[in-house]
């Protein structure tokens, strides 16, 4: 419902809608306080309710307007990735993300993204894969904790994304790699990592695109290998307005059951213990192999 409205505010009737929503939005104010009468004959307290009503509709619009021209489906990208229907949503626009990232998190980014990677519970020297990685702020926590004698790489879709990590490695001096590539064709060989990291992005794969990255993540994994999977609930009660980074959900125990056919055993699953995030943590079955597809 707000998508469509947004929509309609923005190309079909611009200003003068934007004008129509705000009065809409003063008058529902007034009957909600029940004191109309009272309100319009006293200039200062109408203004700042005018005011107010005005900066909350332009708040929104900025953000849907940030947050379009930051998504976009893979489907339309120009980029030299294989065409596939399965790749699910990109980010692009990877300076604004990060500057939303840090607004979102009340300036506390680095604190929200460790408090995401300690259950992942890395050990000096270990191979970590972090997918879906976006401008890097895990993957660069990650390389402190794996240490000089481990290894970090990390891969988003999104050439935005991965260039602007690189560029923060780089700035800090980490010795993590980035690359373009999609979660369901990872540029690696068999058996290469001891974990793969999967942070607020299975929300973003259709269905058949995270029984592909699966599969991936199978092969990739040394056997006995960790998978930390952190992403966004299934709600008991959705909300049809406010959204913001939602673009959906995940249901994790349905997860552990694909996950338990496909190769992994789950060893443990929980609430993060910040804004409703759940995880869960399976390990590569030794000795089990996939047919291939």
């Amino acid at each position: 419902m707000c998508q469509r409205l947004f929509t309609i505010l923005h190309t079909k009737l611009g200003w003068p809608a934007l004008i129509a929503a705000k009065l809409a939005l003063v008058l529902v104010v007034l009957v909600l306080f029940g004191t109309a009468e009272a309100f319009f004959s006293m200039g200062v307290p109408m203004a700042l309710v005018h005011l107010g009503a005005l900066a909350a509709i332009v708040g929104l619009l900025i953000w849907q307007g940030a947050h379009r021209s930051m998504t976009a489906e893979t489907e339309e990208s120009t980029s030299d990735l294989p065409k596939t229907p399965h790749i699910g949503i990109l980010l692009h626009s990877a300076a604004m993300y990060d500057t939303l990232a840090w607004i979102l998190t009340y300036g506390r980014e680095r604190a929200f993204r460790e408090k995401m990677l300690r259950f992942a519970e890395l050990q000096s020297g270990e191979a970590v894969l972090d997918v879906g990685c976006g401008t890097g702020t895990v993957a660069l926590l990650a390389k402190k904790q794996v240490g000089p004698k481990g290894r970090v790489d990390g891969v988003d879709a999104s050439p935005d994304m991965v260039a602007r990590a690189t560029a923060k490695a780089r700035g800090k001096g980490i010795d993590v790699r980035f690359s373009n590539a999609i979660a369901q064709n990872l540029p690696y060989k068999s058996g290469e990592f001891d974990i793969v990291l999967s942070t607020l992005m299975f929300h973003h794969l259709p269905k058949a695109g995270r029984a592909a990255f699966s599969r991936e993540v199978f092969r990739v994994l040394k056997p006995g290998g960790r998978w930390l999977i952190v992403d966004f609930p299934k709600p008991l009660r959705q909300s049809r307005f406010f959204q913001l980074h939602r673009h959906g959900h995940v249901d994790l125990d349905k997860i552990a059951v694909d996950l338990g056919g496909g190769g992994f055993s789950v060893a443990e699953q929980g609430d993060v213990g910040t804004r409703g995030l759940r995880y869960l943590i399976a390990r590569r079955c030794p000795g089990v192999t996939l047919e291939p597809r």
